[in-house]
């Protein structure tokens, strides 16, 4: 049976050993030397001049006193005389002086800073929190700060945080949510097209931007935008303004212009811009006026940011109206597009006439 431990060189108390407390205080004072091993510092080659009891040291190289012979030894002052201690391969010894792990290669001790910095391949990573298969680097903290290296610390002064997918099918984004619940994502998502979309309840999501990769075209797909006309000869009686009853959708992409019924009902609130006139035809007698104007939620139109009036001399065939005007809506709210004959009657001409307008903000 050996005399001591494999690791720690602990004496072992021998069968029908006297003095047992002997040996058994030996291991205790090993182990108080060399276990939590901090030591005050690891660079003097003599012993300190006035030693407290308990301190312990890394013997410098080249050591001479009492400290001649243990370089790279522990050094621990135990009951007024120093005890040495070689370290065995992969021991740590925190030094107090450095504040720094260093370890024992097997031959000498090395600084576990550039073990500590150099983390390559980890599997997980968790600041603050911990991370797991589905989020295998995640942080919990309150402020996080990227600052570019300065071109006096060997940068370029630049900082780009790159985000790289597999495919153009696949995606790379940053999510926003509220309650680990999808609020906003931003980036390419399933193309190479920049995308920005919303959730309300992080299920179903809503596109309110796509800037095409290739042109940089930006797409405001829920902003409504429509173009309408009448194809027939829309009768307008004298001295009453009358829906011009736009029954045709040249286009209509978010589907707010009902053709069946000439309105535009707002989806949203927000400021809209607006188009509209037509081309004069006479019934028989020509209207003293011609005018065009904008009904919201199917009043008739009542200043003069919704009116425009036509040319003092009205030739049938010949005169139109128009107007552009942007107007203030809340969601729901409808507007359609209205003519008036002064005096006497008259018609819109068919397919000589529009209606369009799309939101602005």
């Amino acid at each position: 049976m050996p005399d001591a431990t494999p690791h720690l060189g602990l004496p072992y108390i021998a069968a029908a050993q006297a003095q047992k407390y002997v040996t058994h205080n030996e291991a205790l004072h090993v182990l108080d030397s060399i276990v939590q091993l901090a030591v005050l510092d690891q660079n003097l080659t003599s012993p300190p001049g006035s030693p407290t009891e308990g301190d312990r040291y890394i013997v410098g190289p080249s050591a001479t006193g009492a400290w001649a012979g243990h370089d790279g030894e522990i050094a621990a002052y135990v009951d007024a005389a120093w005890s040495f201690y070689s370290p065995g391969a992969g021991w740590i010894a925190f030094v107090v002086d450095e504040a720094t792990l260093y370890y024992w290669t097997g031959s000498a001790w090395a600084s576990m800073q550039g073990v500590i910095t150099a983390l390559q391949n980890l599997a997980l990573l968790g600041i603050g929190t911990t991370a797991d298969a589905t989020n295998p680097f995640s942080a919990k903290l309150n402020k996080a700060l990227w600052t570019a290296k300065t071109a006096a610390e060997g940068g370029d002064g630049d900082l780009r945080y790159t985000l790289n997918k597999e495919t153009a099918a696949d995606t790379v984004s940053l999510l926003m949510q509220s309650g680990y619940s999808g609020r906003a994502e931003i980036g390419l998502i399933g193309d190479d097209n920049l995308t920005l979309k919303v959730s309300a309840d992080g299920s179903s999501y809503t596109i309110a931007l796509t800037i095409d990769k290739a042109t940089g075209k930006v797409s405001l797909a829920e902003h409504s935008k429509f173009s309408a006309y009448v194809n027939y000869d829309k009768y307008i009686g004298a001295g009453a303004w009358t829906s011009m009853g736009m029954n045709n959708a040249r286009h209509n992409d978010q589907g707010d212009f009902d053709a069946g019924a000439g309105v535009f009902t707002a989806p949203h609130a927000g400021y809209f811009l607006f188009g509209a006139g037509y081309q004069f035809k006479a019934n028989s007698t020509v209207p003293t006026a011609i005018r065009v104007g904008l009904s919201v939620n199917g009043a008739a139109p009542a200043s003069d940011a919704y009116i425009a009036q036509g040319d003092a001399t009205i030739v049938t065939l010949e005169s139109g109206v128009q107007i552009t005007a942007m107007l203030k809506l809340s969601a729901g709210d409808t507007v359609d597009v209205q003519a008036y004959m002064a005096t006497n009657d008259g018609y819109v001409l068919a397919n000589a006439n529009h209606f369009w307008g799309c939101q602005i903000a």
